[in-house]
């Protein structure tokens, strides 16, 4: 029933305390001194403890869990029990009180044993069916905010085990998609430059290892991530050639700082797909990290053709739902465009 001697010790220790309480009643009541009334009270007490246990086993076996009329059957056995028990325990009661009575008093009692076992059973019948009920009503309600309590994290558990296999599968995605859109760069210069070729296959090789190495958990330090960003503009260089110029700018405070793994790899690739692929001149693309409490604030940048809101694809649709996943609505993703002056992509993650 109690599982910790503590719990038991809390037990015991409540009905000593209401022991001492009809103590102070009786001294005062009949003006009795209080050590000629203690004794009959702890030891009532202890009787009011053990059919408290009593009751608190129906409760287990019987527990009260609906109003409805399929829970009646419980109704009935809690407070049927605790109203016997109440009688049961009036009874001993009575018993103990004459056994600490003076001799005198002892013997006027015993002439109507009958009527004064009924007049003291009626006198204290409601104040200790109140307490028996008062038991079993703070057993079920501990009962029911246990269950609460158990239901609730059942629902988190199960929400966590959700939100992991959903994240895992975006995460996924990643990959493959950058793995057909490296391919497919490889076999456009394959033919035309094959040294070119051969390097973007080194990257790629330089990549994947990074993948490989990366920890398993869903952040990584942002230094960690911006190492795969730079083995994946590795590559994206050997196909740009001198048309692409990167500018990072992390302040050395930040570079510990976690982020969502794979976070800046497919925003720095659509900047390069779709803002600066497109241009024939020269294009730049920044990366900058800025702490803003209590945010931190990445930024990825190019100046290419423009963001149009309309064709959002997989990487940028994945990477919102991974933000959401990790952070709920804690975080913030925001585009910004001017069409021929480049897209600003700004996010911003709890630092911490």
């Amino acid at each position: 029933m109690f599982k910790k001697p503590v719990h038991w010790i809390m037990y015991g220790g409540i009905w000593v305390l209401m022991g001492l309480y009809y103590t102070t009643w009786d001294m005062v009541a009949y003006r009795m001194p209080f050590l000629s009334v203690l004794p009959m009270n702890l030891l009532q007490n202890a009787v009011w403890a053990l059919e408290g246990l009593v009751i608190l086993r129906v409760a287990q076996r019987f527990p009260i869990q609906s109003f409805s009329l399929k829970g009646l059957p419980a109704w009935i056995i809690n407070l049927g029990t605790g109203f016997v028990l109440a009688c049961l325990g009036l009874g001993i009661a009575w018993l103990i009180s004459l056994a600490f009575q003076e001799p005198e008093m002892r013997a006027k009692i015993l002439q109507w044993p009958w009527k004064n076992l009924l007049r003291f059973f009626f006198t204290y019948l409601h104040s200790t069916l109140i307490l028996m009920w008062a038991v079993l009503g703070g057993f079920h309600g501990f009962l029911l905010y246990k269950g609460m309590k158990a239901r609730e994290l059942e629902a988190a558990q199960l929400e966590a085990s959700l939100t992991l296999a959903r994240n895992q599968m975006l995460l996924a995605q990643f990959q493959p998609h950058f793995l057909f859109n490296a391919l497919n760069s490889i076999s456009a210069l394959i033919h035309t430059d094959p040294q070119a070729a051969d390097r973007m296959v080194a990257r790629l090789g330089d990549l994947l290892r990074l993948n490989l190495d990366a920890e398993a958990s869903q952040e990584l330090p942002l230094e960690k991530e911006m190492a795969l960003v730079d083995a994946f503009l590795a590559i994206e260089k050997v196909r740009f050639q001198d048309r692409l110029e990167v500018e990072v700018d992390i302040p050395p405070g930040l570079a510990r700082a976690p982020v969502p793994k794979f976070l800046l790899q497919p925003l720095v690739e659509n900047a390069l797909k779709h803002g600066l692929a497109p241009r024939a001149r020269p294009g730049k693309l920044l990366i900058r990290a800025t702490r803003e409490a209590p945010w931190l604030t990445l930024e990825v940048q190019d100046n290419g053709a423009g963001f149009e809101g309309s064709r959002e694809g997989v990487g940028l649709r994945n990477t919102r739902a991974r933000l959401l996943m990790l952070y709920h609505e804690n975080h913030r993703l925001e585009i910004f465009s001017v069409p021929d002056k480049g897209t600003r992509v700004v996010v911003r993650i709890p630092l911490h």
